[in-house]
C-alpha cells in the first residue's frame, strides 16, 4: 500500500493532468468522466481517480450526477462574472501590499515571467494562460494572508477552466503585456496607488474581453451589470 505522501502526490499529479487536458481542449464542458476509462487512460487505479473527481466537484469543475457519474461543468456566464467580481476585490488587495513590501528580487521574478509572455507565439493561448496565472500567482503568493491567497488560487484556476475554449484577441494580449509592464514599473517605484489603478483596469479589461468572447460563442445572451 502506498504511503500517504505518495498517494497525495499521485492524486495531485492526476488532478493537474486532467486540468491540463481541459485547458488544452481534450476535455470540455458536458463530457462524461468515467472512473474506469480515466483510470485506464492515465494509468491509475480507480481510487485516486475518484478522489480527484470529488475534489473537482468541490471546486465546481465537475458535477457528479446520480446514475450518470461525473460530468465536466459547462462554462457558465454567471459563474465567470461572480469570479471576476471577487477577483476585483482580491487583486488590488494583493497588489498594493506587493508594491509596498515586495523585495526587488521578487519583482525580478515577475520580470522573468513577463519576458516569457512577450516571447510567446500569440497563438499559444495555453502557455499564455499558464504564464499569466504564474505572474499573478507570484503577487498573491507573497502576501501574508494565506487564506486570501488560497481563495485567489482556487478562483483563478476555476476561471482558467471555464474560459479554456475562449479566444484571447491579439489586442488583448498586447494590453496584458503593456499592463504587466506597468505593474512591474509601479512595484519598482513602490507606488501602491499606481499599482492599484493598473490592476483595476487589468481585471475589468479581462472581463470585457471574456464577455465579448462569450457573446460570440452564444454562452449568454445578456450580461448582468458588472460593477466597476
Amino acid at each position: 500500500m502506498a504511503e500517504p505522501n505518495a498517494l497525495q502526490h499521485q492524486e495531485q499529479s492526476l488532478y493537474l493532468t486532467i486540468l491540463e487536458d481541459i485547458f488544452r481542449g481534450k476535455l470540455s464542458g458536458g463530457d462524461r468522466l468515467k472512473v474506469s476509462a480515466l483510470a485506464k487512460q492515465y494509468g491509475q487505479s480507480a481510487s485516486p481517480v475518484r478522489e480527484v473527481l470529488r475534489r473537482m466537484q468541490g471546486e465546481g469543475f465537475v458535477e457528479i450526477l446520480p446514475n450518470k457519474g461525473a460530468v465536466i461543468v459547462s462554462a457558465n456566464a454567471n459563474t465567470i462574472q461572480n469570479i471576476f467580481e471577487v477577483l476585483q476585490l482580491l487583486e488590488p488587495y494583493f497588489v498594493e501590499w506587493f508594491a509596498e513590501y515586495a523585495l526587488p528580487e521578487v519583482v525580478d521574478q515577475l520580470e522573468v515571467v513577463h519576458k516569457k509572455i512577450i516571447a510567446l507565439d500569440p497563438d499559444d493561448l495555453y502557455s499564455l494562460r499558464q504564464l499569466d496565472s504564474e505572474f499573478h500567482y507570484l503577487i498573491a503568493n507573497h502576501h501574508y494572508n494565506d487564506a486570501a491567497a488560497n481563495t485567489w488560487k482556487r478562483l483563478r484556476t476555476a476561471l482558467t477552466v471555464h474560459s479554456s475554449r475562449l479566444r484571447i484577441s491579439p489586442t488583448r494580449i498586447a494590453t496584458i503585456i503593456e499592463q504587466h509592464g506597468e505593474l512591474i514599473a509601479a512595484f519598482r517605484a513602490n507606488d501602491a496607488a499606481r499599482a492599484r489603478e493598473v490592476i483595476q483596469k487589468h481585471v475589468s479589461g479581462s472581463f470585457d474581453q471574456l464577455s465579448q468572447q462569450m457573446r460570440a460563442a452564444g454562452m449568454w445572451s445578456a450580461i448582468k451589470n458588472y460593477r466597476q
